[in-house]
């Protein structure tokens, strides 16, 4: 689905709902009653414009904030600042459909396991670098870059490294992982969603070394069969899947 596709329908959802449910459902009500009827249509939505599960419950708790907000009679400027906030931490939610993930100890531990001694690793989008760091003090064999580019989440990824006393086996920077040559690394590691899932399997087969690997937590590539899977105690991190490349065309 199209970025901009993506957005419009989520800016539907709330667009449809709050009208609806103030003219129809829940006329001259107390605001409470009206967030509760436009948090729920705008939820139902979400379902039918294939938004998923958690952008439903997003969009039914929406109304209700906006209404506790306006009640907190904050200043102006607070909005101004927690809206650059948002855009620092959670920019690649909208620009790559990618939310502000942060990977499981069962996650890291699988990680661990999977990797080759002396191994360099790309964690294609690292956040606050909670795994990069956690797996460099596990393994302190490994060379581990750790790439963000939103600036939010690369300030708190560089400020665990300063306080993890500088390791010298992580690298951080602030920039693309799409603009990086993987072809510099052993294994990628990623954590995104669904939607970038097809470029990050072309990215892998154009740059990628023979026998290096690319490692997914949870998310599949549509089509190409891992060559190994191994189980995450889950709910939301279900398994760590692993391609060798080269897998084949596609």
């Amino acid at each position: 689905m199209a970025r901009g596709k993506r957005l419009g329908r989520h800016l539907t959802a709330q667009a449809v709902a709050l009208p609806v449910a103030w003219f129809w459902l829940a006329p001259a009500l107390h605001p409470a009653v009206w967030a509760a009827a436009a948090g729920a249509v705008a939820a139902v939505l979400a379902l039918l414009l294939h938004l998923g599960p958690r952008a439903a419950l997003g969009h039914a708790l929406a109304p209700a904030l906006l209404i506790l907000a306006l009640r907190a009679g904050l200043p102006p400027g607070f909005y101004l600042a927690a809206f650059f906030a948002c855009l620092l931490l959670f920019r690649n939610a909208i620009v790559e459909q990618v939310p502000f993930y942060r990977s499981s100890t069962p996650a890291l531990d699988a990680l661990d396991r999977s990797l080759p001694t002396g191994s360099r690793l790309l964690e294609a989008g690292c956040a606050d670098a909670r795994l990069a760091l956690a797996l460099a003090r596990r393994r302190p064999d490994l060379d581990v870059t750790a790439l963000e580019n939103a600036w939010g989440a690369y300030l708190l990824a560089w400020l665990r490294w300063w306080l993890s006393g500088r390791p010298a086996n992580v690298h951080l920077a602030c920039r693309n992982f799409w603009k990086e040559d993987w072809g510099c690394y052993d294994s990628i590691y990623t954590f995104l969603s669904p939607a970038p899932m097809e470029r990050v399997w072309h990215k892998f087969v154009r740059d990628g070394e023979s026998e290096s690997m690319l490692i997914s937590n949870t998310f599949t590539i549509p089509g190409v069969e891992p060559a190994s899977r191994w189980p995450l105690p889950g709910p939301l991190q279900l398994e760590l899947l692993i391609w060798r490349h080269p897998h084949g065309t596609r």
